[in-house]
């Protein structure tokens, strides 16, 4: 389903919700409760955090979700999400078991400038309908400060799992300059450098938009970056002398 950024209900005194470029589709949705039914099992609940939110689509699968959102607008859309930042989702240490997420990507999305002709800007700032607020990764392109930014995220959702729970990041690389940047290998690198293990990777095929600069050299898959926080030491052992 494609969104008009500047639709109003006509039939209420009031506008649309702003709508979201980016949200988990009943593709990803389904591959992540497929991941999480094999690790925990298909009649387990899950304590999921969300911590780039967005309108709440995390809230569709079929477990305990809370969310994280910045933009008040998105997070106000549905009740489970929470206003406030991934870098400091002030939940207390270790309390889910799985962080399920779909960071943005530091491709054109972030862009803030106006197009130079009448066609519709693709971006997080056009469909908020005003600019960003300060400190947002959706802001960020691809370069220095998205890779500090989600460093900081991914320690923070490191913190809030339980020993031997699960983040899954969805991810995409993107053309710039006619390169591909690899932004999904560098966050891969970043979780295992924090101390996360990579046990998984799936792959989901998406279809790109079909124009703007290089849309025709457009990655044409995400990617479902599984890791696992280890558990303790004293907790292996224990597990091994039983």
């Amino acid at each position: 389903m494609s969104y008009d950024p500047d639709a109003v209900d006509t039939d209420a005194d009031y506008p649309l919700p702003p709508p979201h470029p980016a949200k988990f589709t009943p593709k990803h949705l389904n591959a992540i409760t497929e991941i999480l039914q094999d690790i925990f099992g298909p009649d387990i609940d899950v304590a999921i955090l969300d911590p780039f939110a967005g309108i709440g689509t995390i809230h569709e699968l079929p477990y305990t979700t809370r969310g994280i959102e910045l933009e008040p607008e998105w997070a106000d859309q549905h009740q489970m999400t929470d206003v406030g930042s991934a870098l400091n989702t002030k939940f207390p240490n270790a309390c889910f078991d799985a962080v399920v997420t779909s960071p943005c990507f530091g491709n054109r999305m972030a862009d803030h400038h106006e197009a130079k002709d009448d066609s519709k800007r693709h971006t997080y700032k056009h469909y908020l309908g005003r600019s960003l607020t300060d400190g947002s990764s959706a802001a960020m392109q691809w370069g220095e400060e998205y890779r500090h930014f989600h460093t900081e995220a991914w320690s923070e959702a490191k913190r809030v799992l339980k020993p031997g729970g699960i983040l899954i990041i969805n991810i995409k690389d993107h053309v710039r300059g006619g390169k591909i940047q690899h932004v999904t290998k560098w966050h891969g690198d970043t979780c295992t450098s924090i101390g996360f293990q990579q046990v998984d990777t799936v792959i989901i095929p998406v279809t790109g938009l079909t124009h703007g600069e290089n849309f025709n050299q457009r990655i044409p898959h995400e990617s479902l970056l599984v890791f696992e926080k280890p558990l303790p030491l004293a907790e292996i052992t224990a597990t091994i002398a039983s």
